[in-house]
């Protein structure tokens, strides 16, 4: 069957047209009418090369149909981009079973050269979508010198599929399979496609007006237009419940609303409440777009088994089988710190870790907190040594030794200081080591208070876990027998214990501020403005 497919798109060579002319002519002595972009008009002669500049489309009607259906198609096309649609539409007139092919030439070799650049453009979209990503880049770059903020953000570029494979996915009359071999992270593409269509198909309800703060038990009119658009927004889960009465039901839906949009669960109808269901349609909508294009930058696929820390939803999660095992909450650097956006391996954890403390912490943190408090070291369990390498300890430091080095003009800070095993160790037990430039890890943490907040933005890059040791038992079909027996000697000590991964783990750390759980849509707050960054660097003549 392929062998004749293929045959298919070859036939025309056998004997020449008007149109065969016309169509060489124009690719081969008129290049700028193939595009404004050089790159571009090389790419479409190099694919009228391969069928000997013969038409890749009229003549191939299930080609020019798959094209023409996935040009429409809002999976691929999420934005509805016109990619020269609008233009062909001019000339399909022209395209019938009984066509000669030695008549309107001019017009049908537009058409054939518009269909091939709507496919360039369309496969344009779905590798990168129509965002400036160097800008975006240049943006997050641009924090430090405008805010004094380090922000990284390792962007998975992908190239342009070549025309080799282009011209492939056309002999071989598989369009939409090869689309689909370009499109990022199949799953999480697909939840967010159904959140944009069900988002787009709502439109804007009517606007509820606030009457005042309501709890369980009570009754008020305005509670059944709560539930009307409880239902509307699938929290509700009975549908023929819109009485005016607060109920068990009600509060089950407002429960399931205020954890869709991160908002305090204090079971009332609130004006916060009715403020976030008033908000406009579109900016939802707009939202999903932007981790839609967000997608383009991440890896095609994850990996069968991996570690994700989703930042915005300062939550962990360990992956198996396209699963979540695993799940806890996170504590993320803060805005003006924040976690740092790529992906490494976990070859070893350490127990009863020390944390030796890096310089611009030293700067920034102790060199404040020693001089509202001389004693902080010794309080804290830090000790002192000479410069970055294993070198003596200070045994009689004074703080108004570092206090010069506040100055960054003074140079490296020549003191190393080492926070030791113990229970007000920031690092907590246990900590999880992925090495990288950036000195970030997961770890556990001396201050567990701060995981019963809805924005765990208190870190000054490292990812804190709500339950390390948790994340230890998943981890132990990845540790050598000889080590599983000392863990437990280990965890009750003060020692120090590295422990090296029979088998390394993949960790990403990501930036999704749309993504569906439990067939519902959340939403969460862009808290490194990440994604007005991207909406800001949108290509308007893509």
């Amino acid at each position: 069957m392929r062998l004749l497919l293929f045959f298919g798109l070859f036939i025309s060579i056998l004997y020449s047209t008007q149109l065969d002319d016309r169509l060489k002519f124009i690719i081969t002595n008129q290049p700028q009418q193939l595009s404004n972009y050089t790159e571009e008009q090389q790419l479409i002669q190099k694919l009228y090369s391969k069928n000997f500049y013969k038409p890749l489309w009229i003549g191939h009607a299930q080609n020019l149909n798959t094209l023409r259906e996935a040009l429409q198609n809002p999976y691929y096309n999420y934005k509805y981009k016109d990619f020269y649609q609008s233009q062909i539409e001019q000339y399909l007139y022209l395209l019938n079973d009984n066509m000669n092919l030695n008549q309107n030439s001019e017009e049908l070799s537009r058409l054939d050269i518009l269909l091939t650049r709507a496919y360039l453009a369309l496969t344009k979209f779905i590798v990168r979508s129509d965002i400036d990503w160097d800008m975006v880049q240049t943006k997050i770059a641009n924090l430090k010198e405008e805010k004094d903020i380090t922000a990284s953000w390792e962007m998975v570029r992908k190239p342009l599929p070549t025309a080799s494979k282009l011209f492939s996915a056309l002999a071989n009359q598989d369009l939409n399979g090869f689309f689909n071999s370009l499109t990022p992270l199949p799953k999480l593409h697909q939840d967010l496609i159904d959140s944009l269509m069900f988002y787009r198909n709502m439109g804007q309800p009517e606007r509820i007006k606030y009457a005042k703060d309501l709890k369980l038990g009570d009754v008020y009119p305005y509670i059944s237009d709560i539930k009307k658009r409880l239902i509307l927004t699938g929290d509700m889960i009975n549908k023929n419940n819109t009485s005016e009465l607060f109920d068990q039901d009600l509060k089950q839906a407002i429960y399931s609303y205020r954890d869709r949009f991160k908002l305090e669960h204090n079971g009332l109808i609130d004006k916060i409440l009715v403020y976030y269901m008033n908000k406009p349609i579109h900016l939802l909508v707009e939202q999903i777009v932007t981790n839609l294009d967000k997608l383009k930058v991440f890896p095609n696929r994850f990996p069968d088994e991996y570690i994700r820390v989703n930042i915005p939803d300062f939550r962990m999660d360990y992956f198996r089988h396209g699963v979540s095992i695993l799940n806890m909450r996170a504590v993320v650097g803060r805005p003006e710190r924040p976690t740092p956006i790529f992906s490494s391996y976990m070859t070893y954890l350490e127990l009863n870790p020390t944390w030796t403390i890096p310089e611009n912490l030293v700067r920034r943190d102790l060199i404040i907190a020693l001089q509202e408090n001389p004693n902080y070291l010794k309080e804290h369990n830090i000790h002192v040594f000479y410069g970055w390498k294993k070198n003596g300890e200070i045994k009689n430091f004074k703080p108004e030794m570092l206090f010069p080095y506040a100055d960054k003009s003074k140079g490296h800070i020549p003191y190393r200081f080492v926070q030791y095993p113990g229970d007000d160790n920031a690092l907590g037990r246990i900590k999880f080591m992925f090495p990288n430039k950036y000195s970030v890890y997961l770890h556990d943490t001396d201050n567990k208070s701060l995981f019963q907040y809805r924005y765990r933005v208190y870190s000054s890059g490292c990812m804190r876990l709500e339950k390390p040791f948790e994340l230890l038992e998943v981890l132990k079909s990845r540790i050598s027998k000889k080590d599983l027996q000392v863990i437990d000697k280990y965890r009750y000590t003060l020692k120090n214990k590295v422990i090296k991964l029979t088998k390394k783990l993949p960790v990403y750390t990501t930036y999704f501020t749309v993504f569906k759980r439990n067939g519902l849509t959340y939403f969460r707050k862009d808290i490194y403005e990440y994604d007005k960054f991207i909406r800001q660097s949108q290509i308007t003549t893509f």
